[in-house]
């Protein structure tokens, strides 16, 4: 017996494909070679610039000096010691080796560049040497002798280190400072100026005068 209500067979479906899996890591791959690639080229022009353009000069940054100060007695902030000048007055002077501020002598003070001077020589005579000859220099420097040094006052001074020297350096500035408290009034005699100022050679010529032997040793430092 047939049965006419029954459903006719249906073909068999084919399986189901998984679709292709798209091509990530290929595209990651890409991705990371054109960073590559723009980091690279950002390196070469960097270099390029850094080769082409010459580096700023020294004096590009150079403190400018007041020419007019006016009652606070200021004539630069910030100084670097390598800008200071023989007879310039500090305020607020620790080392010689930080950034100055320069004021006029009439004006409050506890320093005093008094003398810088060319050391001579090609090979660096080292540390103990420099020590002797740069306080033989500082010491040798005439002081107004109306300055009153006492015991308060103590010389400073800053000298070549072996690797400063390998550079070319061969400075050694000399400073007094006071221990405690001001003055207004310069240590050097009226008309000192960087004239006085020379190699230790020519120093050695001149008519020396020690300083004041009342006051206090000295405190070095290399530069």
């Amino acid at each position: 017996m047939v049965e006419n209500n029954l459903p006719e067979p249906q073909a068999a479906l084919p399986p189901l494909q998984p679709e292709p899996e798209k091509p990530k890591r290929q595209s990651a791959q890409w991705a990371l070679m054109i960073v590559a690639v723009l980091a690279l080229a950002a390196a070469v022009v960097f270099v390029v610039l850094r080769l082409v353009d010459s580096p700023a000069s020294p004096t590009a940054n150079n403190v400018e000096r007041n020419e007019n100060p006016g009652l606070d007695g200021i004539i630069a902030t910030g100084m670097p010691p390598t800008q200071l000048e023989q007879g310039d007055c500090l305020r607020g002077f620790t080392s010689p080796l930080d950034p100055q501020t320069v004021v006029t002598c009439d004006s409050s003070h506890n320093a005093q560049v008094i003398g810088i001077f060319q050391v001579n020589g090609e090979e660096y005579p080292g540390a103990n040497v420099l020590l002797t000859q740069s306080e033989d220099l500082c010491k040798s420097v005439s002081l107004d002798p109306r300055a009153g040094l006492d015991s308060t006052w103590t010389y400073h001074f800053s000298r070549p280190s072996e690797s400063t020297w390998a550079q070319g350096d061969r400075t050694v500035s000399c400073f007094l400072s006071l221990s405690e408290g001001n003055v207004r009034s310069s240590l050097l005699p009226e008309g000192a100026d960087d004239d006085d100022a020379g190699s230790s050679e020519e120093k050695k010529s001149e008519d020396e005068k020690p300083a004041d032997e009342k006051s206090n040793g000295q405190e070095t430092t290399d530069s």
